[in-house]
């Protein structure tokens, strides 16, 4: 088991800084006039602090926007088509979202006819990362899982290399874009039921897309990850944020490398939101 998970991407910690747990309590605990010890809490929340060890400065600067929880995701079930950050989608069509559509983890998916398509004024950019659970007819009835990191233009199923994301209409029948700065979908071949959509304004690094595809929860909601690992008392749903990095240069396979030591923390939320 990795010592910790975001979305099922794992953060590598560094030896000398592995994860710090602080109590946060919900309530107050006081003394009385006459000294007697009260307590008006709730509940008790933590904080993690962590830090990373040396990694490439790409890879950092993915990472630090992963623990700030940059981008957006749809689950496509109480809010439909709303992202997890509230931006609405322009409908071209009758496509279907919501509970009633079954998606890959039970709780909803948007179902796309022929022609019909959705976007999304999420100021998409051309280095973006999306990725989804799909089932068509034209892929076949198991749940495959897509990711596209349009800035090396590489399309991956199932946490393997595909081919181009460009040519993704040819391969899944189906158009996921962004265009000047909105995120477009679009059914080209056959229905398509998408779910666990996610837009995140990076590039991924290569080594995340097997973990994400293995990942056994969905991703988000952003800007919140689903946390687990050895490193944790038990998974919990965290808000994280990157703090100072530090710079470092390495040598790795023979060869000078520039990268960074990236400290941050993840604040965990109630158990009932």
């Amino acid at each position: 088991m990795a010592y910790l998970t975001l979305s099922g991407i794992e953060v590598r910690c560094s030896a000398s800084k592995g994860l710090v747990q602080k109590p946060t309590l919900l309530g107050p605990r006081v003394r009385t006039f006459r000294g007697w010890a009260q307590s008006g809490t709730r509940e008790r929340v933590f904080t993690w602090a962590g830090g990373t060890p040396p990694v490439p400065m790409a890879e950092a600067q993915a990472l630090r926007r992963l623990l700030d929880g940059d981008g957006h995701s749809w689950d496509f079930a109480q809010n439909a088509f709303t992202s997890s950050k509230g931006v609405m989608a322009n409908l071209n069509g009758e496509p279907q979202a919501g509970t009633s559509v079954v998606g890959r983890w039970g709780s909803g998916a948007m179902r796309l006819a022929v022609g019909e398509e959705v976007e999304w004024s999420v100021a998409a950019r051309l280095d973006c990362t999306v990725g989804f659970w799909l089932r068509s007819d034209y892929v076949g009835p198991e749940w495959t899982h897509v990711v596209a990191r349009f800035g090396p233009n590489v399309l991956y199923v199932n946490g393997g290399e595909l081919g181009i994301a460009d040519d993704m209409d040819g391969e899944l029948g189906l158009v996921v874009m962004p265009s000047e700065g909105v995120l477009l979908v679009r059914a080209t071949s056959a229905t398509v039921t998408v779910s666990d959509l996610v837009y995140l304004p990076y590039t991924v690094p290569t080594a995340w897309v097997p973990q994400w595809a293995a990942a056994t929860a969905p991703f988000g909601p952003l800007p919140y990850h689903a946390a687990a690992g050895s490193g944790l008392p038990g998974p919990c749903r965290v808000l994280g944020q990157a703090l100072d990095a530090q710079p470092v240069e390495y040598d790795e396979d023979g060869a000078r490398v520039q990268g960074q030591y990236l400290d941050f923390e993840l604040w965990q939320q109630p158990e009932d939101t």
